[in-house]
């Protein structure tokens, strides 16, 4: 099912957390000071780091690809060039590393959470209007 506007998800704040900011950071930076072989990301990830650098509200399908991201993305932590920030750690922490991963994951959930309490809801509301009411005479 296609995700709700964001202002059906009050409460949940859509705005990158600091730390999920400074992965970012890390991954344009560290991507700078590579040759052009060595340098990671697709323009899709560069527009994202960009845009978790800034802090800028995410939209909810934002937040379901990047738990899409990181879910196809795991394997790249086993790759030889991890911990020389190769092209997969600079793309993962592009979208925010560990912490974008935490961050996106919880927020995915709690908005399935309020999506399921509003179907809920409205189930329980159209029982309410299908069912035969008394008269009280």
């Amino acid at each position: 099912m296609a995700r709700r506007p964001r202002s059906f998800y009050g409460g949940l704040s859509f705005r990158p957390p600091a730390p999920v900011a400074a992965a970012a950071r890390r991954a344009l930076d560290r991507r700078a000071q590579q040759p052009p072989s060595n340098r990671g990301m697709t323009p899709v990830g560069l527009a994202r780091a960009r845009q978790l650098l800034n802090r800028q509200e995410l939209s909810p399908q934002t937040i379901d690809r990047m738990v899409s991201f990181f879910s196809r993305h795991q394997v790249d932590r086993q790759g030889s060039t991890w911990g020389r920030h190769g092209k997969g750690r600079q793309a993962w922490d592009g979208w925010g590393g560990d912490p974008g991963r935490r961050w996106a994951t919880a927020l995915a959930r709690r908005m399935d959470g309020a999506e399921r309490r509003a179907e809920q809801a409205a189930r329980r509301s159209a029982q309410h209007s299908t069912s035969p009411r008394r008269s009280n005479r």
